[in-house]
Formats: C-alpha cells, structure tokens, sequence
C-alpha cells in the first residue's frame, strides 16, 4: 500500500511522463512539498515532478514557488551542459574517424516530451577495442586530457567542463561466456542510429538494442545495491515513444536468449502499475508472480534510491562497509535470483572473485 506521499509522488511522476493532464490535487502543504521534494531527490527525478508541479499551478507557499522554478533550472542547465558536452564529442570523434555510440543519459532524454527536465548525469560512450586506443588518443591530443582506468578496467572516465565522461570498451559483462559471445555479435551487427542534440547530432545504438541495454544496466544496478526510478522512466519512455522503431519480437528473443524474461516481465509491473505504461508496449502479459516480484523491487527501488545511495548505517568505512555492501548484495540476491537464476548466480560469483 503506497502512503499519501508516494501517491502524489507517482500522480506527478506520471503526468511528467505521459503529459496527460491527470485530475491533480491543486494544492500542497509545506510538510506534502518536503517529502515530495526528499522522494524525487532520492530518485533522481526533481527536474520532472517540480516540472508537473508548476505546469498544473499547484498551489504552495511562495518560498516553494521559488525553489521549485529554482531546481527546474537548475536541471535544465545541467542538461544542457551535458547535451554541449556530448556534441563536443561527437565533433572531436567525427573529425577523427573514430567509430563510436553514446549510450543511455542524455540520449534516452530525447525520447521524452520535455528532454532537458530529464536530470542528467554522466556522458557513457562505447567504442569496440580496435577504435577504443584511437578514442583515446584523439581526447588526448584533443582536449589534452588523459582518462582516469577504473578498477574494472573496462572504461576510462574523466571530466569537462563540469561534464564527467566514461568511456567503454566492454558495456556489459552479463556473467558467462555464452550470453557475453551472444550479446557482442549484437552490439557488433547493430545498425547505429543518429539522434538530435539541440543543433547537432549523435551516434547511438538502435532502439532495439538500446532498449535491452538500458533495461540489462537497470537489472545489474538493482542487484548490485538499487537503482533509482529515473532508469524506469527512461525504459518507460523509450518503449513507448519509440515503440513503432523497437523490433518486439526481436526483443523478446533477445531477452529469452539471455535468461531475463522473467526479470524483464517483473520490472515491467513498475512501468505499467506505477508509472502508466499501456501493458500492450511491455511486449508480454503480466501474471499474480509477475506483481509480487515487481512489489519487492519497487521495495528496494524506494528504499535504496538511486544507485543505491540512502538508508546505510553511514559512518562506516574500510571493512565494516564492505560487510554492509556485501549485506545488501546477498539481500538482493535472494530476493530476485529466481527471475534470472543462471545470471544471478554468475553475478553472485563475480561480486565474491571480486572482493576477494
């Protein structure tokens, strides 16, 4: 059962995405504007519901009349530098020949009705191994900037402009040799697609393609420690907006190939049963099982926020904060491992190797 809050949270939330003009409660209390504020933040979606807000004339105190045209604008400009900033790149990249798609963030904005209310984040770009040395190089003698190797050591990331940039050269490690062999000759048979950038252009994968990413990226951060809701809507939007250039019986087999049908049709609840997403555009029927599992994810999604960052004891570090992660993991493990048992299980393993 969703409190008060979290159903104002989603009325605001949907309208954003859908722009559907729902009947909205017109007025909002200090301590309702509070908590509303806290859950969008938490969520990464203050740019969209502050947005719903003001469109509606929802009527609150004027100190919060402010703040809330205040945070607009704050996220809009913050969209707009990282719109500038993947126009650079694609500039810099072009000139060079280097063979490149930008993934996920900005790109999935465009797909919705007002995309700079979108709150952007990073500038993910991949490049295959033979162009990746030569995307570097480029950046470097460029822009004079040399990227920063995780310890993953499957992107570089560094910053401009106030913009923070992460280059891969592997996108997904989907935890067993097959189902990584599988999704490689996808990436590597894509057919990229050009998106609009304000007055530019960039390269991005198919919608397709970037469909199963988004919603592949979205799974591996909700079992690692939580994802926000931001990842939904982004699914939410791409499948409806862009439903009539997404392949759905490709789709589906992609997803029976991988093992995370199950997982896709759980994640979906969310889309459909909070965010308004028509059933028809998920792809599949939704059944009783389905509900409970998305009911335990939108658990973890609002109690851990995006990317995982609230409710941890805080305070910890070195090995207690270890144990805490390690908690939370084998949490999540339990909770989902029967949706997508044989990548769970190799994600399991792969967190264990890795902490070791």
């Amino acid at each position: 059962m969703e409190n008060k809050t979290e159903h104002l949270f989603f009325e605001y939330l949907r309208d954003a995405l859908w722009r559907n003009d729902e009947n909205l409660p017109g007025e909002l209390s200090d301590k309702e504007m509070t908590e509303l504020l806290s859950l969008a933040e938490q969520q990464t979606v203050l740019g969209l519901v502050m947005d719903s807000l003001t469109r509606h004339h929802v009527k609150m105190s004027k100190q919060w009349v402010f703040k809330a045209i205040a945070l607009i604008e704050q996220v809009k400009q913050q969209g707009l530098r990282v719109s500038h900033g993947i126009c650079d790149l694609h500039v810099v990249f072009a000139n060079s020949g280097v063979d490149y798609v930008v993934v996920k963030g900005q790109i999935v904005a465009s797909y919705y009705p007002e995309p700079l209310l979108r709150q952007a984040g990073d500038i993910d770009y991949y490049c295959d191994c033979k162009n990746f040395p030569l995307s570097q190089e480029t950046i470097k003698q460029t822009w004079g900037i040399v990227g920063e190797k995780e310890s993953s050591e499957k992107h570089v990331h560094f910053e401009r402009k106030g913009v923070v940039y992460e280059g891969h050269f592997d996108l997904l490690d989907l935890y067993s040799t097959p189902r990584n062999a599988y999704w490689q000759r996808l990436l590597d048979n894509d057919g990229k697609a050009k998106v609009n950038i304000g007055d530019e252009f960039a390269f991005t994968l198919s919608p397709t393609l970037h469909v199963l990413y988004v919603f592949l990226h979205l799974y591996h951060h909700l079992l690692a420690l939580g994802v926000g809701l931001r990842q939904f809507c982004d699914l939410a939007v791409m499948l409806h907006y862009a439903k009539d250039q997404i392949d759905m019986n490709a789709l589906r087999k992609h997803l029976d190939e991988l093992g995370m049908e199950k997982a896709w049709r759980a994640c979906g609840c969310l889309l459909i049963d909070y965010l308004g997403l028509p059933e028809e555009e998920l792809g599949y029927s939704l059944y009783s099982a389905d509900r409970k599992y998305g009911k335990k994810i939108l658990d973890v999604v609002l109690y851990r926020g995006n990317m995982g960052h609230y409710n941890k004891r805080g305070g910890f570090s070195g090995w207690k904060h270890k144990l805490e992660a390690v908690g939370i993991k084998l949490s999540h493990f339990f909770k989902f491992m029967p949706l997508a048992p044989s990548y769970t299980c190799g994600w399991l393993w792969h967190e264990v190797k890795r902490s070791l």
